[in-house]
């Protein structure tokens, strides 16, 4: 991702936007919607969705990663863009000013590093000890799902790593309960019966 080039303060000369509500969706949809309005300003001629990714920290919490793409689609047509790093320059400077973002920066060749605003997070936090965490559980496109988890060999000892997928397998089930969606709960018993008297 290199190193930073520059540094700028989320929002620009652009009208403010509405400051995120509980409901809007989960932090990285919300990141995406404040990208997607930057990169309608910045290249209003190309039609492109916003490449959002979770960073591990050491850059920010979100990277928009649109400016590699978007130049290779621009270059050579008379844009004012003279490389990718210019592109994420503008993205950083068109995210419309919210809540949300503390900063955003610019790495390597236009890699847009996005901070998250630690009262914006405080205050996400609070509402949810408050007001309960399904006043903020996103709302999911799926209505059904079926969880393959624990599946331990019976064929085999046992032993205390199997509790891992037990546990995740779990966790995720509870996580999709409290986004109200169906959740179907399956353990694959391997090893076992007709498959490995065939076997």
């Amino acid at each position: 991702m290199g190193d930073e080039t520059s540094t700028s303060a989320s929002g620009s000369a652009q009208e403010p936007a509405a400051p995120a509500m509980q409901g809007a969706g989960s932090v990285k949809q919300q990141i995406s919607n404040l990208a997607a309005l930057s990169l309608r300003a910045t290249v209003p001629e190309v039609d492109v969705e916003p490449i959002v990714e979770v960073c591990t920290g050491k850059f920010g919490d979100y990277q928009c990663n649109n400016a590699m793409g978007l130049w290779s689609k621009v270059k050579g047509s008379g844009t004012s863009f003279k490389n990718p790093n210019a592109i994420g320059q503008a993205i950083a400077k068109n995210l419309p000013a919210c809540d949300v973002i503390e900063s955003a920066s610019v790495a390597g060749p236009g890699f847009v590093n996005i901070v998250l605003s630690k009262s914006w997070v405080a205050k996400r936090i609070q509402d949810m000890l408050v007001n309960g965490i399904k006043t903020w559980a996103p709302i999911l496109p799926v209505k059904r799902v079926v969880l393959d988890f624990s599946s331990p060999n019976i064929a085999k000892e046992m032993h205390v790593g199997h509790l891992r997928s037990t546990i995740i397998g779990d966790t995720l089930a509870r996580m999709f309960e409290f986004s109200n969606v169906e959740v179907l709960r399956r353990n694959h018993v391997g090893d076992w019966g007709t498959q490995l008297e065939c076997s």
